[in-house]
């Protein structure tokens, strides 16, 4: 029988089942075919057990996961929450690769996901889930669910979204002031709006720079996207990104050119003194590209006032961003467990408790709008912007050597935003050129497409 999740990837239709319980530590965990207790054990029949979580990001973002994971109290045994942690990725898979062992639940980019499937390290989670109980239904925008599945299964159960917004200096950048075709503050905008604003930041506060955007491939994609283009020759089995193709072309030049005015961006020499961020918190940079994770270091900020907008749009709304999950190892000592907490590590209690310091944008919709994670009360004034900008959120491919191909074209994208619009082309098809050598079929080191993709 088909799980309510791959009825819902498979029919597009929710599943419906009950919701899991609240973080109040009194939720009673659902037996499951693979667990050694009945549901008539007594916890002095459960021998304790430990857990490791794994979890991603700096000493703030792991202080809330330290705080609800010892919030874990069921009711039937003993559990200790052991939480281990990694400041990225990239480096939790690097000792993934080394040999370290995967804990038993552990948080996981999206992007990464091919790897992880690949090296069989993770093991579906919608069967386990599904008899807890667990409410898929509405809570879960649906795209995010299929982006954690593979073979008709879900994978790992989508856990924070993060959309890039754009942040804009609110002492820097005044709507009201500009008297041409001005946005709304907390509204969709165009990138000639985008453009004429961070001019009138530069033009009234001599010495800003008036936006920094990503030079990367997640921070052009929403340009491209936007634009009617998509970032690579494939949705689903990529061989080179796509960014010389005529659509993206105009694409990138219009961005190119939105950054071409005098003190458009961050110069090379300002970028190797401090980070975009540490710019923009010192009320140097009018506009920049990120999303909700640097709210925080935002706010302990002394004087600094900011807000939100969503994605500049060249034709429609479009963004992308990080899509966390919460994965089960293939090698969970005790996979009941394991799925009871993530159950739990789930519930809207749960939830809100780790989105209450401010760093994570919950997948789960329900406390996404709630005030846990709106926050009213603390800047920015738009937090909703967050929220609805994940209708817009498209999901390139997860592709395997997604860092590898970082490296490859990081340095090509930087040059492409700093060069002039006539540029773009030749640009674009190096760029693809490069991608390919790591995407491409391997057949030896001087492989070059037939033809430029696009």
């Amino acid at each position: 029988m088909l799980t309510a999740v791959t009825a819902l990837l498979l029919a597009a239709c929710g599943s419906g089942g009950s919701t899991a319980s609240s973080a109040t530590g009194s939720q009673t965990p659902s037996s499951s075919p693979s667990s050694s207790a009945t549901t008539t054990a007594s916890p002095s029949q459960l021998p304790p057990v430990t857990l490791r979580f794994g979890v991603v990001g700096g000493p703030g973002e792991v202080e809330q996961f330290k705080t609800m994971a010892e919030s874990y109290a069921p009711r039937d045994r003993e559990v200790t929450v052991r939480v281990v942690s990694w400041p990225t990725d990239a480096a939790m898979l690097a000792d993934f690769r080394a040999g370290a062992p995967v804990p038993d639940v552990f948080m996981a980019d999206r992007r990464h996901l091919a790897a992880l499937t690949q090296r069989q390290l993770v093991q579906p989670v919608d069967q386990l889930l599904d008899d807890r109980g667990f409410d898929f239904g509405d809570e879960y925008p649906r795209t995010s669910l299929t982006a954690f599945s593979g073979d008709n299964r879900l994978q790992c159960l989508p856990y924070g979204l993060q959309p890039q917004v754009i942040f804009y200096n609110k002492r820097l950048v005044r709507f009201d002031r500009i008297r041409t075709d001005a946005p709304q503050a907390g509204q969709g905008w165009t990138i000639a709006q985008f453009d004429e604003a961070a001019r009138w930041a530069v033009q009234h506060h001599p010495g800003v720079a008036g936006s920094y955007l990503v030079p990367s491939v997640s921070g052009l994609a929403p340009f491209i996207y936007s634009g009617g283009g998509t970032p690579f020759d494939d949705d689903t089995a990529p061989t080179s990104l796509a960014f010389s193709s005529d659509a993206n072309v105009q694409s990138l030049i219009s961005t190119v050119r939105a950054l071409r005015q005098p003190s458009g961006t961050l110069t090379p020499a300002q970028l190797e003194r401090r980070t975009p961020l540490q710019w923009f918190e010192r009320g140097k940079v009018a506009f920049l590209e990120s999303s909700r994770r640097i709210v925080p270091d935002l706010r302990a900020q002394p004087g600094l006032r900011f807000d939100v907008m969503p994605m500049p749009s060249l034709g429609t709304s479009a963004t992308v961003g990080n899509l966390t999950g919460m994965c089960i190892s293939r090698s969970a000592r005790d996979v009941a467990t394991a799925s009871d907490f993530l159950a739990y590590a789930n519930s809207p209690g749960a939830l809100g408790l780790v989105a209450s310091g401010g760093y994570l944008q919950p997948a789960n919709q329900t406390v996404a709008l709630s005030d846990a994670f709106q926050q009213p009360q603390y800047q920015p004034a738009h937090a909703s912007v967050f929220t609805f900008s994940v209708k817009s959120m498209v999901y390139p491919p997860a592709v395997v050597g997604s860092d590898d191909l970082e490296m490859a074209v990081d340095p090509l994208l930087t040059d492409l935003l700093q060069g002039r619009p006539s540029e773009v082309p030749a640009r674009a098809r190096a760029i693809d050129r490069a991608s390919y050598r790591v995407l491409g079929p391997k057949l030896g080191p001087t492989a070059e497409p037939s033809q430029s993709p696009g």
